[in-house]
């Protein structure tokens, strides 16, 4: 385990938190998170990391040009710009659901996968609810599938109610089934939205 995470810190403060530059102040997180065109420098990040109390730093790129690769930074995730807090939100495993039982420390062992990763999302409407559920994880293990070499996968399954396990597991099989010949670290969470007739997988890939 490359990131050792102090258990004091689980529940005391928050497990991931996006920060702007040139703030005073930093609230505490467990995960850093900064959009990287923002003009952060080293100096910056460094004192990020402090005030923040941060265990590890993530960049998110929401642009296709090119930036120095920073040491201090464990992550890159490519998204959209409008995805941002979908991604902080995805990396917030505090709000999901106990069911399948993933923690913080997951979330950071997925960055021991690489330094570069994917955001992906995909949703279906309508009903019912197992039909969104399959055309929802079509799309994903399709894009997946475009992928190469696919080190790590973090997955988040949101719905308009509680995922019922066979659901879940339906899900998990798809995605599991298509890397089943690679040494790939998978994680899942679940929860729930406030959109009826609504089903939404995001994922974080490492590349």
């Amino acid at each position: 385990m490359k990131y050792q995470l102090d258990k004091s810190k689980i529940d005391d403060i928050p497990c991931v938190a996006l920060y702007r530059p040139n703030k005073g102040h930093y609230s505490p997180s467990v995960i850093a998170c900064f959009i990287i065109s923002d003009g952060w420098n080293e100096q910056a990040l460094l004192e990020l990391k402090e005030k923040a109390e941060a265990d590890i730093l993530v960049g998110l790129q929401t642009d296709n040009n090119e930036y120095e690769r920073l040491d201090i930074v464990e992550g890159i995730i490519r998204c959209q710009p409008n995805e941002v807090n979908d991604v902080v939100e995805l990396l917030d495993v505090r709000s999901a659901s106990t069911i399948i039982g993933i923690d913080v420390m997951d979330v950071i062992s997925l960055f021991e996968c690489g330094n570069l990763f994917q955001f992906t999302q995909v949703s279906a409407t309508g009903e019912p609810e197992s039909d969104l559920i399959k055309v929802a994880t079509h799309k994903l293990v399709s894009q997946l599938a475009k992928a190469h070499d696919t080190k790590g996968i973090f997955v988040g399954m949101q719905s308009a109610q509680g995922l019922p396990l066979e659901s879940m597991a339906y899900v998990t099989e798809a995605v599991e089934g298509l890397l089943s010949g690679d040494d790939t670290f998978i994680y899942y969470s679940s929860n729930s939205t406030d959109e009826p007739e609504f089903f939404r997988l995001n994922g974080i890939y490492a590349e």
